[in-house]
This record gives C-alpha cells, sequence and structure tokens, in this order.
C-alpha cells in the first residue's frame, strides 16, 4: 500500500481497477455499521442532504 504512489500514471489495461486493504467481513461490517451511525449523527443534528458528503472511518486496528 505504501507503493501505490507510483501508480499516478496507470497502464490503460489496468484503467478502472481499485485496490484496497483487505478486511475481515465482521471488520467490514463494523465499518458499514460506523458509517450509518455517522450519517444518522449527520441527519439527527440538521445537516444537510446525506448524498452531498462522503463518510470515511478512519483509524488503525481496533481504534477507529
Amino acid at each position: 500500500m505504501a507503493n501505490l504512489r507510483n501508480l499516478i500514471q496507470p497502464i490503460d489495461k489496468f484503467k478502472g481497477v481499485s485496490i484496497s486493504h483487505d478486511l475481515h467481513p465482521r471488520e467490514r461490517e463494523e465499518i458499514k455499521l460506523m458509517i450509518a451511525k455517522a450519517k444518522q449523527e449527520h441527519t439527527d443534528n440538521g445537516g444537510d442532504v446525506v448524498e452531498n458528503y462522503k463518510f470515511l472511518v478512519v483509524g488503525k486496528g481496533q481504534r477507529r
């Protein structure tokens, strides 16, 4: 993942390919729940339309 910056000018054959961290299914589900909770809190606090934002889970390991 540290060398992804070297892919700035990708080969046409690989355009549209994305690279992401390999996560356990439980971790993926946990992240989905955290994002859903963040979206709900955003709408509860009178924020703009949720579709105008991109919610990310930030952290390392168990500390997200």
